[in-house]
C-alpha cells in the first residue's frame, strides 16, 4: 500500500514553490499526496496562484496518514500558528510517530507545539529578522542553520530553495 502524506497550506499566503516541489518529489517517490487548509475549499499563495484543497485542518484525522507536513509562507505564521486543531494534530502525530516535516517559518509552528524540545531544526531567517530562530530557542530546539534538518522522525527546512530537498528528505523517511 502506498504512503500517505497530508500537505497543509495557509487560506490565503502559502509560499508556491515551496509547496509545488515538496508535492513533486513526494508524488515523484509513489507518495499519495492530500491538502488541508484553515476552512478547506480554495487556497491561495502568495503569489496569488491558487490550489483546491482536498479537506479542512479540522476534518484531517492523522490515522489516514504517515506524514505530516507543513508548508511556509507569510500566511502560515499569520493563520496557521493561531489554530488549536493544527497543534492537535501535530501533538497526535508526534505521539504515533508519523513523520512530521515544517518548511519556511512553519518551524515555529512545531516548537510551539512542544515536539522540538531537544531536538535540532532550521527555520526561514534573514539579516534583521531572525523571529524565527528566537522562537525555536525560546522551546528549546537546537538551531542549525542547515537549508535541511532531520532529527529523529523531525524535517526542517529553511525555505524555497530547500523545497526540493525537503521533499526528496521526506520520501526517503517514508520508504
Amino acid at each position: 500500500m502506498s504512503k500517505k502524506a497530508l500537505l497543509v497550506v495557509a487560506q490565503n499566503g502559502y509560499q508556491p514553490i515551496e509547496y509545488a516541489n515538496t508535492r513533486a518529489e513526494l508524488e515523484k517517490a509513489g507518495i499519495s499526496v492530500s491538502v488541508a487548509s484553515p476552512n478547506g475549499g480554495t487556497a491561495t499563495a502568495s503569489d496569488g496562484s491558487s490550489i483546491e484543497t482536498d479537506l479542512s485542518i479540522k476534518d484531517a484525522d492523522i490515522d489516514n496518514f504517515d506524514a505530516l507536513v507543513i508548508i511556509g509562507g507569510p500566511g502560515a505564521r499569520e493563520s496557521l500558528s493561531a489554530l488549536p486543531e493544527l497543534g492537535e494534530l501535530i501533538k497526535s502525530a508526534y505521539e504515533k510517530g508519523k513523520i512530521i516535516a515544517a518548511i519556511c517559518i512553519s518551524p515555529t509552528i512545531l516548537a510551539e507545539a512542544g515536539i522540538l524540545k531537544g531536538k535540532k531544526a532550521t527555520v526561514w531567517s534573514a539579516p534583521g529578522n531572525e523571529f524565527g530562530i528566537e522562537i525555536l530557542k525560546q522551546h528549546g530546539a537546537e538551531y542549525t542553520a542547515k537549508s535541511v534538518e532531520v532529527d529523529g522522525n523531525v524535517i526542517t527546512a529553511n525555505g524555497p530553495a530547500a523545497a526540493t530537498d525537503f521533499g526528496k528528505k521526506i520520501a526517503e523517511l517514508l520508504a
